[in-house]
């Protein structure tokens, strides 16, 4: 069920002033939104806004830098492709046209009087997860009660893109309950980028939807290691949770992520935030190895990479397992990796424990934030999972956290790994309302370990992948098998996930270059 804005009371003005920041000539009848949305900026681009549009990062910044574009070119392109991507996937918190052309403007200047480039991300539009706070711009946590507040300050990661030459232009959804695997609070629900009947997925499907449009070149999101990276100026998240969450970007390219993380260390962030471990950014080879990198598998000419099939409680549909197929297929012909059938432990249990931890005081802090709001259905279901715990009871699960994350890096090192590959998910987007179980990643979270979901260039295809399932093992697995559908997914992409151990993120991403080198595989 979508829910409908004004159904929801004082939704409405919200919307409407979020709405009213969108000039009237990108505003789109809904009769011309296609099923398919991530290629609709062509609709109101001019050619040379949409090759802008389809550069990543890391071309803009050297296209703007060389003079080839400027500032305010690329962030009008943008600004308008951000406009069509809202329109086919309601992705928008906030968008700030009159900001983000000042700030492009100044920005053109700077470099016109200097020759010199304000910082490595000069004239970049970026977007940002609407909890993060961006001065200037509106901002809610998900729910009516923290919706309408304007920040004074940026959070620290705001600060030190906005110090790199970035332009921000607008904020993206987010769940209700911050923490779910589906986009939907009083702004209305989020679409998938590929097929508006199916969720973007979440916590940060606004961003996933936006970029996955071309909306946007590169957004703040979550999640790499915690503790590497600043987190003052997330507010308004109501869950009393013992699984931290971290900060990271969503983007179109490898070398993206490069030039994130690259940004973000150089500002060491440590030096004034006691939070924050004072851990730089390391170098690491091509196979990860590098000071503090020791490879388990004693091979420095190696990468060991090992391969999760199935997590033991969902099992995942026809197209996951074809997508892992592929992927496994052009890596065994590298003779820089070795592959690993490794077994997951702990994956009834673990999930048990997260949803528990996400709410220790079994939803009583979110609920007061609700207040009269209507909870929408898939909050209630995921905070009907936890009880509220007494202080014994949440040191007991804290404790059996920790005991999990010894035991599996453990099991980890028994394998010589260096890092895994798994499926990100059971299935692919799945339709509007239906996602339940998402163990496949917030497992990562509860062990605190870095993941990267990457797109692998296949769809959902339901000539290959429709398939029915009469004996689910459990109540889960039935769930999935019940609302998957081929038919109805048809089109959208299929992700996969790498996972490195806790502060090995500089190898997780030698490990992605790898996968990298061989995708797309259609």
């Amino acid at each position: 069920m979508t829910i409908v804005p004004n159904r929801i009371e004082g939704a409405a003005k919200h919307v409407a002033a979020r709405d009213a920041q969108i000039p009237k000539e990108w505003k789109f009848d809904s009769s011309i939104i296609p099923h398919n949305p991530s290629t609709f900026y062509r609709h109101n681009l001019s050619e040379d806004e949409i090759h802008i549009v389809e550069l990543d990062a890391t071309a803009l910044a050297r296209a703007i830098a060389e003079g080839t574009y400027t500032s305010a070119q690329v962030t009008e392109a943008y600004l308008k492709s951000a406009a069509a991507a809202h329109a086919g996937t309601n992705c928008l918190a906030w968008f700030d046209v009159e900001l983000a052309r000042q700030r492009a403007r100044w920005l053109d200047q700077q470099l016109m009087q200097s020759g010199k480039p304000v910082g490595p991300l000069h004239g970049v539009p970026m977007s940002v997860k609407d909890f993060l706070c961006v001065k200037g711009f509106t901002q809610s946590s998900g729910h009516l009660s923290s919706a309408g507040h304007t920040p004074q300050e940026d959070a620290d990661i705001v600060a030190i893109f906005r110090a790199a030459g970035v332009v921000f232009f607008a904020k993206t959804t987010q769940p209700q309950s911050i923490m779910h695997l589906e986009t939907s609070n009083f702004y209305g629900t989020t679409t998938n980028a590929y097929n508006r009947l199916l969720t973007c997925g979440g916590s940060s499907g606004g961003e996933g939807a936006l970029v996955g449009c071309h909306g946007s070149p590169i957004g703040i999101s979550t999640d790499p290691t915690t503790k590497r990276v600043p987190r003052d100026g997330m507010l308004g998240v109501t869950a009393h949770s013992r699984i931290c969450g971290s900060i990271g970007p969503v983007c179109h390219s490898v070398r993206d992520m490069d030039l994130f993380y690259k940004v973000l260390f150089e500002a060491q962030s440590w030096k004034h935030d006691i939070k924050l471990v004072p851990l730089g950014w390391r170098h690491v080879d091509t196979n990860g190895q590098g000071a503090g990198f020791d490879g388990w598998s004693g091979q420095g000419n190696t990468m060991r990479i090992g391969i999760i099939r199935d997590d033991g409680v969902v099992r995942p549909v026809a197209p996951v397992r074809r997508a892992l197929d592929a992927v496994v297929g052009k890596l065994s012909a590298r003779t820089d990796v070795e592959l690993v059938e490794f077994p997951q432990l702990f994956s009834k249990e673990a999930w048990s424990i997260t949803q528990q931890l996400y709410y220790t005081d079994g939803g009583r802090k979110l609920d007061e934030a609700l207040g009269d709001e209507p909870k929408l259905p898939l909050t209630e279901w995921i905070t009907s999972k936890a009880k509220d715990l007494n202080r014994q009871e949440v040191d007991a699960l804290v404790a059996r956290r920790n005991s999990m994350r010894q035991l599996y890096y453990d099991h980890f090192k028994s394998f010589r790994l260096d890092v895994i590959l798994s499926p990100a998910g059971p299935a692919p987007a799945q339709p509007l309302e239906t996602t339940k179980y998402w163990s496949y990643t917030s497992f990562w979270n509860l062990l605190d370990w870095p993941a990267a979901v990457f797109p692998t260039g296949l769809h959902v295809d339901p000539a290959v992948d429709e398939e029915t399932y009469p004996n689910p093992n459990n109540e889960a697995e039935e769930h999935l098998f019940s609302t998957y559908s081929a038919t109805i997914g048809q089109g959208s992409p299929i992700g996969l996930q790498l996972i490195a151990p806790r502060w090995q993120d500089e190898r997780l991403m030698a490990a992605l270059k790898k996968i990298d080198q061989v995708l797309p595989l259609a």
